[in-house]
């Protein structure tokens, strides 16, 4: 390799060659040291993408091995630059200067998910330089401050160029290894490859080319966004369907808990069948005897009514000596102040209301003596012969 025809196809200009202070000589010696290192680079840079693609946020890596010429050409152009660290680059210390010798670029969907692969990074490896996100001047928001918050050095790109940038150390042998990572989405990746495909080398100035590639860098942008919008909206449905199928278990649980109940009380209803038969049999039978009752207001029978009930209960047996209650005439009746025996139907119907079960019927045949009780058997086997 000559230099004119290294100049000439790098595009470096001979002032800035001259600037650049360095010798030819050196330079072919950097570039014979570097080609045999390039077997071992690649399956160091082969080795870094396989460890970045096991992140579930990466969607795909690309990598590459810096070419030769390119080596040297960097070189050049960052002497000319001024650049102070590579001042005094050589073949000895050119592969420590380097940081991107090997380059692996990390593509993910959407934006947002620049934190999990952050993250991923910083637990595999060390980085060795401070961690840079370049950004479009104008861009601001969640993501941009994020940048900040996870110690992410911001710089804006004059060229609009989006991408976050680590300078990590491998060493997989003797030798350590500088490979730079840079971190991008899809859409931000296709505007950077179309940006270097059309801007070089033919339009680097073109001031009309320049124009429509910073649309095209808006237009990529709002991908991003609207990608992210889509994300967010799917996520926001997923999340509205999971909980109405949550409620509609529930419910379904609900529903199953009231037909269980349902099934019980209808079993019980079943088994209570006779219990209710047996009480319609005694409420008829208090009917049947409605003639030897007193109205009583509720359950719990005042100390009054009780001696009212004593009372009638001697009437009425002094007048079945002579007679059926069930043939006494009016004066009969009035004799032992019975004068509406229809009264003792609603009675008895008060009586059965205020006894909740079959237990409060008992305890209303406490409150009659003996006698009382005598007297009903009496009336009902007379009842049973005038059938």
């Amino acid at each position: 390799m000559k230099l004119e025809g290294f100049l000439l196809k790098n595009r470096i200009s001979q002032e800035n060659w001259d600037k650049a202070d360095i010798s030819f000589d050196e330079l072919l010696k950097i570039e014979a040291d570097y080609r045999n290192q390039v077997a071992h680079l690649n399956e160091s840079a082969e080795f870094l993408a396989k460890v970045l693609q096991k992140c579930k946020q990466v969607h795909s890596v690309r990598w590459r091995v810096k070419d030769p010429e390119h080596v040297l050409e960097k070189i050049v152009r960052k002497k000319a630059l001024g650049s102070i660290k590579y001042k005094d680059v050589s073949v000895d210390n050119y592969a420590n200067l380097i940081t991107d010798l090997v380059g692996v670029r990390v593509l993910h969907l959407f934006k947002h998910e620049w934190l999990d692969i952050h993250d991923y990074i910083n637990k595999s490896w060390i980085p060795v330089e401070e961690v840079i996100a370049y950004i479009r001047e104008g861009d601001e928001g969640v993501v941009v401050e994020s940048y900040n918050e996870n110690e992410c050095k911001v710089q804006i790109h004059p060229a609009g160029y989006r991408s976050i940038h680590y300078i990590i150390s491998m060493q997989p042998t003797l030798i350590k290894i500088l490979s730079e990572i840079q971190v991008r989405t899809i859409f931000e990746e296709g505007w950077s490859e179309i940006d270097h495909k059309i801007r070089y080398p033919n339009f680097t100035d073109n001031k009309l080319v320049s124009y429509f590639l910073t649309i095209f860098n808006r237009m990529s942008g709002s991908a991003d966004e609207m990608g992210t919008f889509v994300n967010d909206l799917a996520s926001d449905i997923k999340w509205k369907e999971l909980q109405l199928d949550l409620k509609q278990k529930e419910q379904e649980t609900h529903l199953q808990k009231i037909e269980a109940l349902a099934q019980e009380l209808t079993k019980e209803r079943s088994a209570s069948k006779s219990k209710d038969s047996n009480l319609e049999k005694l409420k008829a039978e208090i009917i049947n005897l409605r003639k030897n009752s007193i109205k009583v207001s509720d359950v719990g029978l005042s100390e009054s009514t009780l001696k009212d009930m004593a009372r009638l209960t001697s009437l009425s047996r002094d007048a079945l000596k002579y007679s059926d209650i069930s043939s006494l005439n009016k004066s009969q009746m009035d004799a032992i102040r019975l004068s509406d025996i229809n009264k003792f139907s609603s009675t008895y119907d008060e009586i059965l209301k205020g006894a909740k079960n079959l237990k409060n019927i008992s305890k209303l045949n406490d409150i009659y003596n003996d006698d009382i009780l005598k007297n009903l058997k009496l009336i009902k086997n007379k009842n049973g012969d005038d059938k």
